[in-house]
């Protein structure tokens, strides 16, 4: 049986694994069938991350074949670590070209670009989604006036025309936005989605004694920090009668963290809600003698059987954590000292994904335990002065991670590596790891030992050796043994106090294709840009120049390898 003869349902799961680039480089003039297949679904391509040989051969490709252009149904764009990336694609492309475009995200788009777009979006009827993320100086005036119904933008500037926008996310804003502005003009929110809500961004604090719109069709609301007390809550909650899914977390004072003003709430203002999760983190003040007391009213029927909202809390010299079970979010850091009172029939930590620990939790794991962490950062304890991290910690660490789905690794610079078995041990323990963030000078201590260099010369593509105001490389001989080791590089982040390390950087790395480097003082930045540019003329790479403080200088580079 030939490969194409089965059906086009099969062809079009098996795509959903991979990514737009790997179809039309694998299936792109095969043959008749796959070429005409490919032409026909939905695209969605991300251009997060990717190689600027990748982007600049699809986009060749999407201005010779127009067909392809106009199945895109999603599109991301991001200049992070991708120096210009929106830029260079809309000087190739209007976004009305695409005809089919349904979403569209941006990822660090400059403030410029994106009030000419505002120009643009309005043009393309069949756009629905619209996402900015990490713009936070990116203030926007009339942001909800298109037909568009799923947004995601920084903050909310006042709004005076109706929307018909459904599902938003909002990095900032404050309460009286929400009822003077987003209730009103937007009646038909259904998702609510709030990273900061906050007086801080208050135009007025006089809304206590005013009756506002009611969101009436609003049914689930997420508030990742909610600075303002209880009371504030309680007004909000007035306002959204029909919710029926609330995610409430964040560092709280007690008045946040009393259960029977919760269960009162509930009863009364919002009557439909059937789902509540939330995290509750407090910092202890002295004479705090009765948190456990507070944590265990949680646990009366009104919270068990009636609504099976399960809970569980850790306390730690220094704070305490309640929080609904299973942990609802990606992320959590393991504090020092750190003790569960936990519910053992429930795997409550199966959703982090990126966990922080503390060099003396690794020994004491306090009863944690998580088993798909991808992420892990490990950090010293506090106060001290060049902890060793060796050998029978990392074993230590396999009874709380379960190190074999781990891609990145972060080692805190304070940490004092003698031993390569150390860092050796990891590896081998954790097969799908390929970026690291450590201090360049424990990497020194690897470099005579030979298994250790082969591991990592074949697993790590992304490596971050960056410390402010520090020299990666102090001799040259450093700096070739690095470019030997770590010959298979795509991504580097690091410090350079002398430019021709950086052009050694760029010529000795055949795999680079993401440069962040920090530069020692910049007298005079014309005449660097205008060095630089002339001394990589031959490479096919642009860069941004970024001032940060009188100590440095942040230099990105995209750079097209062209790699097969």
């Amino acid at each position: 049986m030939k490969f194409e003869l089965l059906p086009n349902e099969i062809f079009i799961e098996i795509f959903e694994f991979l990514s737009i680039f790997d179809i039309f480089y694998s299936f792109n003039q095969l043959n008749n069938y796959f070429n005409q297949l490919i032409r026909t679904i939905p695209l969605h391509v991300n251009f997060k991350n990717i190689q600027k040989s990748i982007f600049d051969r699809f986009c060749q490709f999407l201005l010779s074949n127009s067909d392809v252009k106009n199945q895109i149904y999603t599109l991301v764009l991001s200049n992070k670590d991708t120096s210009d990336q929106i830029k260079t694609f809309l000087s190739l492309f209007s976004l009305n070209e695409f005809l089919h475009l349904h979403s569209l995200t941006l990822i660090q788009v400059e403030e410029n670009i994106l009030q000419k777009l505002k120009l643009i979006i309005p043009l393309i009827p069949q756009l629905h989604s619209f996402h900015l993320f990490d713009s936070n100086d990116i203030y926007l005036t009339d942001p909800l006036t298109s037909n568009l119904e799923i947004l995601s933008i920084p903050t909310l500037s006042s709004i005076n025309k109706f929307s018909s926008i459904t599902n938003l996310t909002i990095s900032a804003c404050s309460l009286d936005q929400l009822f003077h502005y987003l209730f009103k003009y937007v009646p038909m929110l259904t998702y609510l989605n709030i990273q900061y809500l906050s007086s801080y961004y208050s135009y007025t604090t006089n809304y206590s004694n005013i009756d506002f719109m009611k969101a009436i069709h609003l049914k689930e609301l997420i508030i990742s920090n909610f600075e303002y007390k209880f009371e504030d809550f309680k007004l909000l909650a007035k306002y959204i009668p029909k919710l029926t899914n609330l995610k409430f977390y964040g560092t709280y004072d007690l008045d946040m963290i009393e259960a029977n003003q919760w269960e009162y709430l509930i009863i009364s203002l919002l009557p439909y809600l059937d789902t509540f999760k939330f995290i509750f983190n407090y910092i202890y003040k002295p004479n705090d003698n009765h948190i456990e007391d507070k944590f265990n009213k949680f646990q009366t029927d009104f919270w068990i059987k009636q609504h099976q909202w399960y809970t569980e809390y850790s306390l730690s010299n220094y704070s305490a954590l309640i929080y609904t079970i299973p942990y609802m979010l990606n992320s959590y850091t393991l504090e020092l000292d750190s003790n569960r009172y936990s519910n053992q029939l429930i795997k409550t930590f199966n959703n982090v994904k990126n966990l922080t620990i503390y060099h003396t939790t690794i020994r004491e794991s306090g009863g944690h335990y998580f088993s798909n962490v991808t992420s892990l950062i490990i950090l010293p304890p506090k106060y001290a002065y060049r902890p060793q991290l060796g050998v029978q910690a990392i074993k230590s660490l396999k009874n709380i991670v379960n190190l074999s789905n781990l891609k990145y690794l972060g080692i805190s610079f304070e940490f004092k590596i003698k031993d390569a078995y150390v860092l050796l041990r990891i590896l081998q323990e954790a097969p799908k790891i390929s970026s690291i963030m450590i201090s360049i000078r424990a990497l020194e201590h690897f470099a005579y030992n030979d298994e250790a260099c082969e591991y990592l010369n074949k697993m790590i593509k992304k490596l971050d050796i960056y410390k402010y105001h520090s020299s990666s490389f102090k001799f040259h001989h450093q700096i070739e043994d690095f470019c030997k080791i770590f010959s298979n590089i795509e991504q580097l982040k690091c410090n350079i106090d002398q430019a021709n390390d950086l052009l050694y950087l760029l010529n000795h790395l055949p795999k680079l294709s993401m440069l962040k480097a920090y530069l020692w003082e910049i007298n005079d930045y014309d005449y660097f840009y205008s060095w630089f540019k002339k001394a990589t003329k031959k490479l096919n790479l642009s860069f941004n120049i970024n001032y940060r403080d009188k100590q440095e200088t942040e230099l990105s580079i995209w750079i097209n390898r062209n790699i097969s």
